[in-house]
């Protein structure tokens, strides 16, 4: 009898210990959860900017001494003010735009902006630099000149800003492809050239069949 007590006693407390074990182990799982959640929240906080494209350029001055680096930092924003632009133009040409080639390429378009956003972003990380949640005065003034386009003209002034756009940024892609201080920022530049390459002829293409239609 004494015996059956002891084993009851052994076997009573391994059952308690697994009762308060298991409230630990789901408080710490909890714990552990809520810790990462707090890690994620926070890293994307600090990959993304509400700055204005003249505050984080402000920003960059500040804490960047050597003038190539912030040249580097100077073209980051410059591409980020541009990724913006041609990301609302896209979606602007998605919802009003006319001919189906229109928003066909404003389609694909899109895609390539939100991962050239990604890029921008991961390498602004490398490279310390504070990026802009919006565009600069000039980028502002296309888009404003997009939205206010007669309907019926909405598809030709599309293709004409994006082209004018696009040969402009081009040149400031073609040159820190060459000079940017940084191997990463180069190498960056270097590769979005086909980007203004391949627009050149969805422009050309998209443009000739405009002709045709209008």
């Amino acid at each position: 009898m004494a015996g059956m007590t002891l084993r009851m006693q052994r076997l009573t407390a391994g059952f308690s210990q697994i009762i308060i074990r298991q409230p630990m182990k789901t408080h710490y799982h909890k714990t552990l959860t809520f810790l990462c959640c707090l890690a994620t929240a926070g890293l994307l906080a600090s990959c993304y900017s509400t700055l204005s494209y003249n505050e984080a350029m402000q920003r960059n001055v500040s804490k960047i001494t050597d003038s190539e680096k912030l040249e580097d930092a100077r073209f980051l924003l410059e591409a980020a003010s541009y990724n913006i632009l041609a990301t609302k133009m896209a979606e602007a040409a998605i919802e009003s735009g006319y001919s189906a080639s229109v928003v066909s390429m404003a389609r694909e378009n899109l895609g390539k902006h939100v991962e050239m956003e990604r890029e921008l972003r991961r390498l602004a990380r490398r490279e310390d630099v504070v990026l802009t949640a919006g565009m600069n005065s000039e980028h502002e003034r296309i888009l404003a000149e997009l939205n206010t386009a007669d309907r019926r003209e909405f598809d030709r002034s599309y293709i004409r800003l994006l082209g004018e756009l696009s040969r402009e940024d081009r040149q400031k892609f073609s040159r820190m492809a060459t000079d940017a201080n940084s191997e990463h920022v180069r190498s960056f530049a270097a590769r979005k050239l086909d980007l203004f390459e391949s627009y050149e002829r969805e422009i050309e293409t998209v443009d000739a069949d405009l002709l045709r239609t209008y």
